[in-house]
């Protein structure tokens, strides 16, 4: 309508098709920078894991014990986690926000609904001397 002051609804209709079309397309991509960043925090945090775990070998000559207990002046894998001589601030987990913690056992498909889960197994549990560590990333 000429001398109206306003829009009109098509050009409106426009705007938000518009709108609607850049939204599509951005919030794929931002879930997707979410998804990665959250994956990377995780490999970073098992990388400072795994490297202070070598530090725990050369200051003590062993690796963390599995058990629930820590034994004398050997930290089981639980406490090695929370201790402030081998990390700086205890390792969350970014997919829950969570204390990364040790499972004995492989936690298969219990993994999914627990990210923040550490599989944890050594070769000799009297004096630990080699380690495997697996986790996952949903």
């Amino acid at each position: 309508m000429k001398g109206s002051k306003g829009f009109s609804l098509l050009e409106l209709l426009v705007v938000v098709a518009i709108l609607g079309i850049l939204v599509a397309i951005a919030l794929p991509r931002y879930f997707d920078a979410v998804a990665d960043a959250k994956r990377n925090a995780q490999k970073t945090n098992i990388a400072i894991i795994r490297t202070s775990l070598e530090y725990y070998r050369n200051k003590n000559n062993r690796y963390p014990y599995t058990s629930t207990t820590s034994s004398g002046s050997y930290l089981n894998f639980n406490d090695f986690l929370k201790s402030t001589t081998y990390f700086s601030e205890t390792p969350i987990c970014p997919y829950n926000n969570m204390e990364y913690s040790y499972t004995g056992t492989n936690p298969g498909n219990d993994w999914v609904d627990h990210p923040e889960w550490l599989y944890y197994v050594v070769d000799n549990e009297t004096v630990p001397k080699s380690y495997t560590l697996t986790y996952t990333a949903p």
